[in-house]
């Protein structure tokens, strides 16, 4: 039996995809022509356990720690008709820790989440601005630093 209840706390532990997907696209200006880009960021929620349950009549420290980060996806396609395909993994972008166990507190988690859309938005949008040097610099590979002629 606890090696069944270990089994189930590490994967509640494990991270999981919220369903929640946050895009932005912009124009990327380049000396090749005009590429537009797209973001899709995915997001990824971690749990972590932490503390115990105390014996009756003692306060519990047993509390879920939770970070929500997103796998993104960017997609570019430059007037030359070139397609650049990159995943970006990002560093969380909202936490928070809730008191109980995480298996039980995983809608109330999810709400959090969905209630700061924006926030991860405004993640995905720091993420894509720091994408733009890699992107120039893939497409100054492929098409030459300098337009010709």
């Amino acid at each position: 039996m606890a090696y069944f209840l270990a089994a189930g706390l590490a994967v509640a532990a494990a991270g999981a995809a919220l369903s929640m997907t946050v895009d932005h696209q912009h124009r990327v200006d380049h000396h090749s022509g005009p590429v537009d880009v797209k973001y899709r960021g995915d997001v990824v929620v971690t749990h972590k356990q932490v503390g115990t349950v105390a014996p009756g009549g003692r306060a519990s420290t047993l509390r879920c720690d939770w970070s929500a980060s997103m796998s993104v996806e960017r997609h570019a396609v430059a007037a030359s008709g070139t397609r650049l395909v990159r995943s970006i993994d990002s560093e969380p972008a909202i936490s928070g820790t809730r008191p109980g166990w995480c298996v039980t507190n995983r809608h109330a988690i999810r709400t959090e989440i969905a209630s700061r859309s924006g926030d991860m938005r405004t993640h995905l949008q720091a993420l894509a601005q720091q994408d733009s040097d890699t992107l120039r610099a893939e497409l100054d590979r492929i098409h030459g630093a300098q337009r010709a002629g």
